[in-house]
């Protein structure tokens, strides 16, 4: 089985309880900023429990909500209450061509998939369920820092017990790897490090025209040293 099929269960939700709810705020605060209102439905691609589209929901958006992990999905209706999600593989959403007039993806949600023409195919349905002239937001890692700052081993204490974790770089297909044991069980993440340059030149080939590339969430232009990627632009017509 892929990893993401099994990652993404309750372990998951315990190790990053630390992306909480105030966190959401700010990241759509910075989203509401850069895109204004919109008139339409915004799609959180790989949303998660939801945190974000509760605040989305705060800021007058209409969001919606889409993942392939049964567990978070369940689990945020359980902590937000009733949201229109679906569960589906970002390879292929269950959606018409042109209905979005916004997207937001968050905390890393790209890269998990073995070959570039699947990872690619994750940005044309992207570009494919967005209107002309809609909006994105796309929150990535930044490489160079990731390999900067690379901790290889790690140990937390959790209320699941003690946790470790060993982080490396693959070069082979150019993957951040994690490994996750918790007791006798254990994980893995693999996610691919692209450049801001491939990105650019994958949304491009796609229609999705990238208007500035942002370092972190307080609006911080994109560097090398900056904590994260996040592309901000729209769809073009």
């Amino acid at each position: 089985m892929t990893w993401y099929r099994e990652w993404f269960g309750e372990e998951y939700l315990e190790l990053y309880a630390h992306r909480d709810e105030e966190e959401a705020r700010r990241q759509v605060a910075f989203f509401r900023r850069v895109a204004g209102p919109l008139d339409g439905a915004v799609l959180d691609l790989a949303c998660g429990m939801g945190r974000h589209m509760a605040e989305l929901q705060a800021h007058g958006y209409h969001p919606v909500g889409c993942d392939l992990s049964f567990t978070l999905l369940r689990t945020g209706i359980g902590e937000y209450g009733a949201m229109p999600v679906a569960r589906a593989d970002m390879r292929q959403l269950p959606f018409c061509d042109r209905v979005f007039a916004g997207l937001v993806n968050f905390f890393t949600s790209f890269g998990y998939f073995a070959t570039e023409d699947e990872n690619l195919q994750v940005v044309g349905e992207m570009a494919r369920v967005l209107a002309p002239d809609a909006r994105f937001l796309f929150d990535y890692l930044n490489v160079d820092r990731e390999l900067e700052k690379l901790v290889e081993r790690e140990t937390r204490e959790t209320p699941m017990g003690r946790v470790s974790i060993e982080r490396w770089f693959d070069p082979q297909d150019r993957s951040f790897v994690k490994r996750i044991n918790i007791g006798a069980k254990r994980y893995l993440e693999r996610v691919r490090g692209y450049a801001l340059e491939e990105i650019a030149s994958m949304f491009a080939a796609h229609g999705l025209a990238i208007e500035h590339a942002y370092g972190d969430f307080s609006g911080a232009d994109f560097t090398r040293t900056a904590p994260r990627l996040i592309l901000v632009g729209r769809r073009s017509r």
